[in-house]
């Protein structure tokens, strides 16, 4: 069975947090066997997985990037990132608990308490933003630290946990603040396809996040917002301008991302009830124990049900080219 996470051209925290948290949580686990694949964490539950292989799932999502996994008698579920990944696959509720990243402190990735005095404000954009904003210098500006969902996943780790408060356009880099009690404020994703799979995670602790905003930071990322990119042409367009877009008045965009910076930093920062982090934890770590005894006993159709099911799923959610997370070059194998 091999161990699955999506990487694209630049990596992503969320996206990387399997290749450490998993061969804790399930040491001796995984082999380079492709014929059953492993799908953790992320937004990963939809058809472009290899129809013939035999696919376990525990705690992946739906994010609406492609149509949503056909699931057939080829898919054994475990459990999945919340009730609405749930609802749009058409699987039992009660299979929507929690995201795996909330499991950090378990598997032993937290830092030991007070190797770092927590100091700092930090504030981490999406991936993308850090690829086409300037948010370097508009947290310089607004006298926050900048955490970069690219880097190395147990340097951005320890990175949220010397942090007094966390702001977060990432939602791993919120789940893994509220995992370790660090106070977080959550930061409304720039681009719309990326907003619904908070509220997924954030039901199950039955959570109302208080997003703030931020504006753009570079006309590169104000570009990115204006549906050029939903077509072929434009994102064509958009690629060759990259550098100049990004360049123009990047000084305006950057002080004007840093002015809300720095009004959000002054917010009401948030955490779930450490009630409700623990029941999840608790059903996630027993989803676990359960799949190590039997990895097929999760629950799954029958090929008679799945016959009798049908082409149910609706289409994507979201219009071609909107995110990195649609480019099928970006399917990697861990």
């Amino acid at each position: 069975m091999i161990l699955y996470n999506w990487r694209g051209h630049a990596q992503n925290f969320g996206d990387e947090l399997n290749t450490l948290l998993w061969p804790r949580l399930l040491p001796d686990f995984f082999d380079r066997d492709e014929t059953t694949r492993f799908l953790g964490i992320g937004s990963i539950l939809d058809r472009r997985h290899d129809t013939a292989a035999l696919k376990l799932v525990a705690g992946s999502g739906y994010g609406g990037y492609e149509a949503p996994a056909g699931i057939d008698a080829s898919w054994i579920v475990h459990w999945v990132r919340g009730p609405r990944t749930a609802r749009l696959l058409g699987l039992p509720p009660a299979l929507g608990i929690g995201d795996p990243g909330s499991l950090l402190p378990i598997a032993g990735l937290a830092p030991p308490p007070g190797a770092r005095p927590p100091r700092d404000t930090g504030f981490m954009p999406h991936f993308e933003s850090a690829i086409r904003g300037a948010w370097p210098e508009a947290a310089a500006e607004a006298g926050v630290t900048l955490i970069d969902p690219r880097d190395n996943p147990a340097k951005v780790i320890a990175a949220i946990a010397a942090c007094q408060i966390l702001i977060s356009e990432s939602l791993h880099g919120v789940i893994v603040a509220d995992a370790l009690r660090v106070p977080w404020i959550a930061i409304e994703p720039l681009a719309p396809i990326h907003r619904p799979k908070w509220i997924d995670w954030a039901e199950t602790l039955d959570l109302s996040i208080a997003f703030r905003t931020l504006p753009p930071s570079t006309a590169l990322e104000r570009a990115h917002l204006t549906g050029l990119n939903r077509f072929h042409a434009g994102r064509r367009l958009l690629h060759r301008l990259d550098t100049r877009l990004a360049a123009i008045a990047r000084e305006r965009y950057a002080g004007r991302a840093a002015t809300a910076l720095r009004r959000v930093a002054t917010g009401t920062p948030q955490l779930s009830a450490p009630g409700a982090l623990e029941r999840g934890q608790t059903r996630m770590m027993d989803a676990i124990a359960a799949l190590r005894r039997d990895p097929l006993r999760g629950w799954r159709r029958t090929a008679l049900e799945s016959a009798a099911a049908g082409p149910t799923a609706p289409p994507r959610l979201h219009g071609r080219g909107v995110s990195a997370y649609q480019d099928t070059q970006g399917w990697r194998i861990a």
